[in-house]
C-alpha cells in the first residue's frame, strides 16, 4: 500500500478532517502523505523536531504548531513504550472552532489525525495508536529512507534534471 493509502484509510470513517503520515530521521523530516488541502500537508521539519524532540515540557507551556496552526498539548506519551501517542487540541483563532488531534509513533514514522468538529479525542487517539501499532508490527518505519514522499521526490527530480 502506498503512504497515501494509509491516509485514505485514516479518513475512511468520516470522523477526520485531516490526516498525515510523517517520516523523520536526523537527516530528513517531511510529510510522506497527507489529506489534500489539509493543515498537515504543511507540517515543517521544525514542527516535527518539536514533536519528537527531547524537550517534553516546553510545549505544555508554550504550545506548538502543526502546519502553522497553533495547538495545545493535552497529553504526551509519544516517547513512552507501549503507548506512543500524544493528544493535542488546536487553539481558536478569531473565534473559530477547535479540533482534537492525535499523534501515534512507529519508529521513525508519525501518524497524525485531526477530528472534525465535535469528534472526541479518545477515538482519534485509538485510531492513531492502532495505525502506528500496525506499522510497528509490520516493521515499517524502523529503517532510514523508507517511503520517499512522491511530491518531494518529483520536486527533487525537477530540480536535479529540469
Amino acid at each position: 500500500m502506498s503512504w497515501q493509502g494509509y491516509v485514505d484509510n485514516l479518513m475512511s470513517d468520516g470522523n477526520c478532517q485531516d490526516s498525515a503520515i510523517v517520516g523523520w530521521n536526523p537527516d530528513s523530516k517531511y510529510v510522506w502523505a497527507a489529506q489534500e488541502g489539509g493543515t498537515f500537508i504543511n507540517i515543517t521539519p521544525t514542527e516535527i523536531d518539536v514533536l519528537v524532540g527531547k524537550d517534553r515540557q516546553g510545549f505544555f507551556t508554550n504550545g506548538l504548531t502543526l502546519g502553522s496552526k497553533k495547538c495545545s498539548v493535552i497529553r504526551d506519551s509519544l516517547l513512552d513504550d507501549n503507548d506512543w501517542t500524544m493528544d493535542i487540541r488546536t487553539k481558536s483563532q478569531g473565534g473559530e472552532a477547535t479540533y482534537n488531534i492525535a499523534v501515534g509513533k512507529a519508529g521513525k514514522v508519525l501518524v497524525l489525525v485531526m477530528g472534525k468538529e465535535g469528534v472526541h479525542g479518545g477515538g482519534l487517539n485509538k485510531k492513531a495508536y492502532s495505525m502506528a501499532k500496525y506499522l510497528r508490527e509490520s516493521g515499517i518505519g524502523f529503517s532510514h529512507g523508507q517511503g520517499r514522499h512522491p511530491w518531494r521526490a518529483a520536486q527533487q527530480e525537477s530540480l536535479c534534471h529540469g
